[in-house]
């Protein structure tokens, strides 16, 4: 469907997105000169993207190497990206790693953005038997917040699988921003790179149907359903094509199943919570709050939410402590919004 998309000018590239700034650089030559070992080298990356040394994990935005190293924030993705960058250059193997946890929730302009969750383990260079500090499985660095991979299967992608993720994710955040044909070549470029990504499938199906081509949008989700493992996403799509033509009886069948799905969405409980409250219902608005933080404890509205909650039901303590955790996850946007709410507690 190239022709109905224009083509774009300055698209992110794969060689941009592990470029490295002159800071990066100097970092490198320091943590990489003559006698430093693997081993030494693999922890002066680890200290550097530290949370210790202001790296934060920020869900907004998906950035190239050189950004985020700047902003000292991305999210998982962006930080994984970086810390490559910096293992390269520093002649560190790496090894990108999808963890099977619960996805990552988002919802941006009405779309929903579900994002797996990778981390990146620190290898010495080949060749070498340096393992005095990483020990014989290498170092796992993970960036989401209080992130527990034990327990979860953990999956080897290639280089290029964890690309194609990079560019659905910067796909789907241009989308949201209302620029269809950068969307639609970052899909391009996440597809040739992982033809079998059924995430990268149902979001172009989501952006056939919103530039109004919704006969090749059911084909797209028809065939994410038959590709996917888990096609609860391009099924909760079709529906909504199916409901906007009137098309009733095939989509009470398939709403029939999408049901018992529905309940793993943190934002299926976070917007009836903010309704119960919107009524003065506000016991009911906390349990409905707390099941949305269970299900996505790294939203800091979720936390917030809670916040309001508990302040309405008199439990002040409470307030503040989830008002306090909402500012640490917050984008940087909104730490400072945060920050006068909780003067307001000690005042």
């Amino acid at each position: 469907m190239d022709s109905a998309f224009t083509p774009v000018a300055g698209a992110v590239t794969v060689e941009q997105l592990f470029a490295l700034d002159p800071e990066m650089r100097q970092f490198t030559v320091k943590a990489g000169r003559a006698g430093n070992s693997d081993a030494t080298r693999i922890e002066r990356l680890v200290e550097l993207v530290s949370v210790k040394r202001g790296f934060e994990y920020d869900n907004s935005a998906t950035r190239v190497a050189a950004e985020t190293f700047r902003l000292r924030a991305g999210n998982c993705m962006s930080l994984v990206v970086m810390t490559a960058a910096l293992a390269r250059e520093l002649d560190l193997g790496v090894q990108y790693q999808l963890v099977k946890s619960p996805p990552i929730w988002d919802r941006r302009g009405g779309i929903y953005l579900v994002n797996d969750h990778v981390n990146i383990k620190l290898e010495p260079g080949l060749g070498s038997s340096d393992w005095s500090v990483v020990g014989g499985s290498g170092r796992v660095i993970d960036f989401l917040p209080g992130s527990q991979v034990r327990g979860y299967r953990i999956v080897q992608l290639s280089e290029s699988e964890m690309l194609a993720r990079f560019f659905n994710n910067l796909a789907a955040e241009h989308m949201v921003d209302g620029l269809p044909d950068h969307a639609y070549h970052y899909l391009k470029q996440a597809l040739a790179l992982d033809p079998t990504m059924g995430a990268a499938w149902n979001a172009l199906g989501v952006l056939y149907r919103r530039q109004g081509l919704e006969r090749e949008a059911e084909q797209v989700y028809r065939y994410v359903m038959a590709l996917d493992e888990d096609p609860f996403h391009s099924m909760h799509n079709l529906s909504i094509l199916l409901a906007s033509q009137g098309r009733l009886t095939e989509w009470a069948q398939l709403h029939r199943q999408i049901e018992l799905n529905r309940l793993q969405n943190p934002f299926y409980y976070y917007d009836m919570a903010e309704a119960s409250y919107n009524r003065g219902n506000f016991t009911q608005a906390l349990s409905q709050y707390r099941k949305a933080v269970k299900l996505a404890d790294y939203h800091h509205e979720f936390h917030f939410g809670l916040s309001r909650a508990y302040f309405q039901l008199g439990q002040l303590d409470d307030s503040q402590r989830s008002l306090t955790k909402a500012m640490k996850l917050a984008p940087r946007s909104d730490k400072e919004r945060y920050q006068l709410k909780l003067r307001a507690f000690n005042h």
